[in-house]
């Protein structure tokens, strides 16, 4: 991988042509937040001048709208896209009603639990969490008090169907049900609809504004962040991101909890 960061290297990055970013695109989990789940001070700085200066902001994440909220109060104000639910559901950080869903009927959700096998699970709606009889409480995003149920109900589509499994199946394992899969930590499996994944939202958003990927920078951890790294004209890993989100990535900066995403801003965009 080549790496224009300026910790590595002493440069300065730039787009196509020596153009300024118009959008940073950031996840949460393992990126933006540091190991307390928090927005630590720098980050939120760093952020504000950034949009200050005129940048657009999103922030897009495997948590529900409903919990990405409770961790992003310091950036409420900037006028932020969010993307949840893995780009599910597409809106603002400051405004709750979403302005693009895409969502699973339950009976497509229960037929890939059956191509799953047996497995805890957990599915986001809505209206909230659902948890299976067996689900541990391992989620970043909480929910640990939803409640339990023996499947998956009728009456509601599900945005996100999270299930604990051992292996990964292969890319195109749900692909008898209509339904696509990615990863934000070891061992978690997460079902969405088609269409429900950040590259996705994130190019609804870019079309609304009259751009595109060439005026992004975007910044991830693991691998349901690959595609957004790849798509963005500067696409930027942290240290602490999973091998093969390295190898998407153009950039590298720290750790997420030595404010990696602020020291890049700082360097390349302030």
């Amino acid at each position: 991988m080549t790496s224009t960061d300026t910790a590595r290297t002493g440069g300065r990055p730039h787009l196509p042509g020596g153009a300024r970013p118009a959008v940073v695109v950031s996840d949460l989990d393992g990126t933006l937040l540091d190991a307390d789940r928090k927005v630590g001070e720098r980050t939120r700085r760093a952020l504000t001048a950034a949009v200050a200066d005129g940048v657009h902001l999103v922030l897009a994440t495997a948590r529900p709208a409903w919990s990405a909220r409770q961790v992003l109060g310091p950036l409420r104000g900037l006028g932020a896209s969010l993307v949840s639910s893995n780009g599910a559901v597409t809106g603002g950080l400051d405004d709750p009603r979403p302005r693009r869903v895409r969502a699973m009927d339950p009976a497509r959700v229960r037929e890939a639990l059956a191509l799953l096998g047996p497995a805890p699970w957990a599915v986001d709606r809505p209206s909230g969490r659902l948890l299976g009889p067996d689900w541990p409480d391992i989620l970043s995003s909480g929910g640990a008090g939803a409640p339990r149920v023996a499947e998956v109900p009728d009456g509601e589509e599900v945005l996100c169907l999270m299930a604990r499994r051992a292996c990964p199946p292969s890319p195109a394992f749900l692909a008898p049900a209509g339904l696509t899969w990615t990863s934000s930590d070891a061992g978690l499996v997460e079902v969405s609809a088609p269409g429900a994944d950040k590259r996705s939202a994130v190019s609804w958003l870019l079309a609304g504004r009259g751009l595109d990927w060439s005026a992004v920078v975007a910044f991830g951890d693991a691998p349901n962040d690959m595609a957004l790294l790849s798509a963005a004209a500067t696409g930027v890993a942290m240290a602490n991101a999973t091998s093969d989100v390295r190898s998407s990535a153009t950039e590298l900066t720290d750790n997420h909890d030595e404010d990696g995403v602020a020291k890049w801003l700082e360097r390349n965009l302030l």
